[in-house]
């Protein structure tokens, strides 16, 4: 049987009655572009089936637990080499989908969704009142039939259409519940590689919103002739605020030292003999290069220790038209939210409209003939086989170079009217 033979057959069958070693038998590069993009489907569907069969086991070994300390977590941790609040986490998501969301569990096990998908539905139950037991089934009746049908939705497009539909489940605690996750409001500070750190706040929406578009109209007061990327001005021009905000002199000391940064550095090494890296207290090694940066700023923020290369010991410390009309704009940006290609986010204010049917082929400068876009997705339509049409429900199908189709499901920020 040819590859192409067996992957047709792989197409038709359920997840469940497919073999793992006829799959591997099949070379994708002896297949056409569209049988590779299919051969990827059934990969991805066959990983779903067994995340499911992961997840069912993980609420047994859940519900099996009786040890007083919960020690579920740690065999599973160790057994998947997660980190304990992830094997925690997955643990309860399992639990959740076997219990209360079983249709979800069963997309999953088919491969319509991934375990990813799942959790987000699991991870909004946790937010729903303990004393109403029928929101659960209702959350997931209100996302998963237009999820399913549209077959290309993300994790992160899915929490976002649960969040709303938790809204219009349950208004009445959704303040409450609003002001228990203001309550949790917090930064965060998280090392990461090659001499970086991610500094994250969570913070109210409106308030988190603003100053991230401050940031951003910051930025484009800047002088044309600055060759750094936007996310660089918004990342220096958020540096100089706090620092510049919250100066160090005007700060209360904390264990007798005004705060600041604490690098230590080998002598040799900060006199250029090597190169052996420093240690920023609260981060972990930087370079050497680094560590000699830090230690020359005589700004005050710095606080230089230096060691010692042989001992350790600390040596020392120092002190009809075209263009769309502004009210068509404001609707296409009410309307589509996003750009409308299936899976990206693109907000509307960094998109443009375009015109489905092109305007110089006669396609008119209306609400049914427009559509937001990104850059990218404007250009992806330029000769590449790739094109979209607006339907009458509201959402965007594309046809890919291959012929594949994936729709966009119509934007919905509004709610639903009621049925009669």
């Amino acid at each position: 049987m040819t590859d192409s033979a067996l992957l047709a057959c792989a197409v038709v069958e359920h997840p469940a009655f497919r073999c793992g070693a006829e799959l591997d038998r099949i070379d994708p590069a002896v297949l056409s572009a569209g049988e590779q993009i299919d051969l990827l489907v059934v990969l991805e569907e066959q990983r779903r089936w067994f995340e499911a069969a992961q997840l069912r086991v993980l609420a047994a070994i859940g519900a099996g637990d009786t040890s007083a300390l919960g020690l579920g977590q740690e065999a599973v941790s160790l057994a998947l080499q997660l980190p304990l609040r992830t094997a925690q986490t997955r643990l309860a998501q399992a639990e959740t989908l076997v219990t209360e969301l079983p249709r979800t569990l069963a997309a999953v096990t088919a491969g319509s969704i991934s375990a990813a998908h799942a959790h987000v539905l699991a991870e909004a139950v946790w937010r729903l009142p303990a004393d109403k037991p029928e929101l659960p089934a209702a959350l997931e009746a209100a996302v998963l039939p237009d999820v399913l049908a549209a077959r290309c939705v993300t994790a992160p497009q899915l929490r976002r259409r649960v969040r709303r539909a938790a809204l219009a489940l349950d208004p009445s605690t959704a303040e409450q519940r609003h002001q228990l996750a203001v309550a949790d409001r917090r930064v965060d500070y998280q090392p990461g590689e090659d001499g970086m750190a991610s500094l994250t706040a969570l913070l109210p929406a409106p308030e988190a919103q603003l100053l991230f578009t401050r940031l951003t109209t910051a930025a484009g007061l800047l002088p044309a002739e600055d060759r750094r990327s936007l996310d660089q001005q918004r990342a220096d021009l958020l540096i100089d605020a706090m620092l510049s905000g919250l100066p160090q002199d005007a700060l209360p000391q904390v264990q007798g030292r005004r705060p600041a940064i604490q690098v230590t550095v080998a002598a040799d090494t900060l006199l250029g003999l090597d190169d052996q890296p420093g240690h920023l207290t609260g981060y972990g090694p930087i370079t050497a290069q680094q560590a000699r940066r830090l230690a020359a700023e005589e700004s005050g923020t710095w606080r230089r220790l230096l060691t010692d290369p042989d001992t350790g010991a600390l040596l020392d410390i120092s002190p009809h038209r075209y263009r769309p009309p502004q009210q068509l704009r404001d609707y296409l940006s009410a309307r589509d939210d996003t750009c409308v290609f299936p899976t990206c986010q693109q907000p509307a204010h960094r998109c443009e409209p375009d015109h489905t049917t092109p305007f110089d082929q006669g396609g008119p400068t209306r609400r049914d003939n427009l559509a937001l876009t990104c850059h990218r997705h404007n250009q992806a339509k330029a000769g590449t086989g790739w094109h979209y049409r607006h339907n009458p429900d509201g959402s965007f199908t594309w046809t890919t170079h291959t012929a594949h189709r994936y729709t966009r499901p119509p934007n919905r920020p509004w709610p639903r009217p009621p049925s009669r």
